[in-house]
């Protein structure tokens, strides 16, 4: 009864423990190994899918490379149709690269889409223990003018592959792949691949004018008395300079920087004066928000005279460039979709509020004395037909530069925005409705240059 050899029953108890903390650790590496392993496992099979499928995309004729119908949009960001908005897709994840899908009932190149064989899914898929879901996608590709004249003879196709939420393993997110595809019936371009505005992308600067558009070059303000009503440009060209209620020519965009001197100070808004003077440039009043209708109808089309809207023309201005030149053989001068608007502006009479300056992109053609506007599709995020800059407050102590990036592209012509020979290139500007006030807009004077910059090819620009 008094030898101590043996186990006590406390030291039993604490060596089971021992064992069972220990079989915990062995157990949960080889539970993470075994993760592990299908989580490569997963990975794989994800790339073989993903190569399996672009592979089996191109072998689609170019024609028949559209898919079968429009994707639903998704508000799940862990959805890939969560990059759908509309009949556009974006093909980058942080919400960039917008791009017209390519589907049976869409339009492409002025015809609507038929005979297309690529199902946009979801269609899942099993392989082995890995499953998970094939989206696919098609969209209108900016085609470079050193590739092909047309745009639509490049296509973009993206797949992307989703596992199943209930695989182990964890939540992986989808994946995806991307590729260009292109028409093999595509010619070389004939645009001039020898001179500016070729394959190599051209700058075009336009300086915002005080010279009405019926006139053929920038006019000089004069030393003096360069004070003015506002100008009506809600009418064309040839309408010539016109004030009050009456459409008149929109002014001048020139690819010119005014003199180094002097700086004219002109007013160039006599009946929208503040409380207390002081006021220089143009002043532009409040009108709809930016995204209506109704602001949208005041940024494009020409106004029949009498006006039917008689104070419009206090609540937008319009800008036209110079035609595209006409000539045998003229080609499409393009617009890459890359740009920046600056602009010069402050408050009326120094008063502190917020303010929006509403901004439109658009294209002036005339066909069998039909005059269109197109307008451009800012390519966003969101996607929308107008560009802005809000401000709170807006600058009040003096004259402050504003520019607003520019990221756009048209629909038709495969993101690329066409401008035709004979065509001008338009600018409307106004001011959104939350604004209390008008505001104040200075240019034509060499240190407030407002004035647009974008990239083109294709075509050289005018005046460059």
């Amino acid at each position: 009864m008094r030898r101590e050899d043996g186990l006590t029953v406390v030291e039993v108890v604490i060596a089971g423990l021992i064992l069972v903390v220990g079989s915990l650790g062995v157990l949960g590496i080889v539970d993470a190994a075994t993760r592990n392993t299908f989580r490569a496992e997963q990975s794989q099979v994800v790339a073989n899918v993903l190569q399996r499928e672009m592979e089996q995309l191109r072998r689609v004729s170019y024609q028949e490379l559209a898919l079968t119908s429009l994707p639903p949009a998704s508000s799940d960001p862990s959805d890939p149709n969560s990059r759908i908005a509309g009949s556009f897709f974006y093909t980058g994840r942080d919400g960039t690269g917008l791009k017209p899908l390519v589907y049976n009932g869409g339009s492409g190149n002025g015809e609507t889409i038929e005979g297309g064989t690529v199902d946009p899914g979801p269609t899942a898929f099993e392989v082995g223990n890995v499953r998970g879901t094939v989206y696919r996608y098609v969209v209108w590709d900016t085609c470079p003018s050193s590739l092909c004249q047309d745009s639509r003879h490049l296509k973009r196709a993206v797949v992307a592959v989703s596992l199943d939420r209930t695989a182990p393993g964890g939540t992986r997110r989808y994946q995806e792949i991307q590729g260009q595809l292109v028409n093999p019936e595509a010619e070389p371009s004939t645009f001039p691949s020898t001179e500016p505005g070729g394959s190599e992308d051209v700058p075009w600067t336009l300086s915002l004018t005080d010279t009405p558009c019926n006139q053929s070059a920038r006019q000089e303000p004069p030393s003096e008395g360069g004070d003015h009503p506002t100008h009506n440009t809600r009418g064309d060209c040839e309408d010539g300079l016109q004030e009050g209620s009456v459409p008149g020519a929109p002014d001048l965009l020139w690819p010119e920087a005014p003199e180094e001197e002097p700086d004219y100070s002109y007013d160039l808004s006599t009946d929208v004066e503040p409380e207390e003077g002081g006021d220089e440039g143009l002043q532009i009043e409040p009108s709809a928000e930016c995204g209506s209708e109704a602001a949208t109808e005041l940024a494009t089309g020409v106004a029949t005279e009498p006006d039917p809207h008689p104070e419009a023309f206090k609540q937008v201005h319009r800008w036209l460039s110079e035609p595209i030149p006409e000539h045998e053989g003229a080609q499409n001068l393009l617009l890459t979709g890359e740009g920046t608007l600056d602009l010069w502006t402050q408050t009326l009479g120094g008063g502190v509020y917020e303010g929006r300056v509403c901004a439109w992109l658009f294209v002036r053609s005339h066909s069998e004395g039909v005059t269109t506007d197109t307008l451009a599709f800012n390519l966003g995020p969101p996607l929308s037909l107008h560009f802005s800059h809000f401000a709170q407050p807006w600058p009040s102590s003096g004259w402050t530069e504003i520019s607003l990036p520019l990221n756009f592209g048209y629909a038709g012509e495969g993101g690329a925005l066409a401008l035709p020979p004979g065509s001008r290139f338009g600018l409307a500007l106004s001011v959104g409705a939350e604004t209390p006030s008008a505001l104040q807009l200075r240019y034509d004077s060499p240190s407030f240059d407002g004035r647009i910059q974008l990239k083109t090819t294709g075509a050289l620009p005018p005046g460059t």
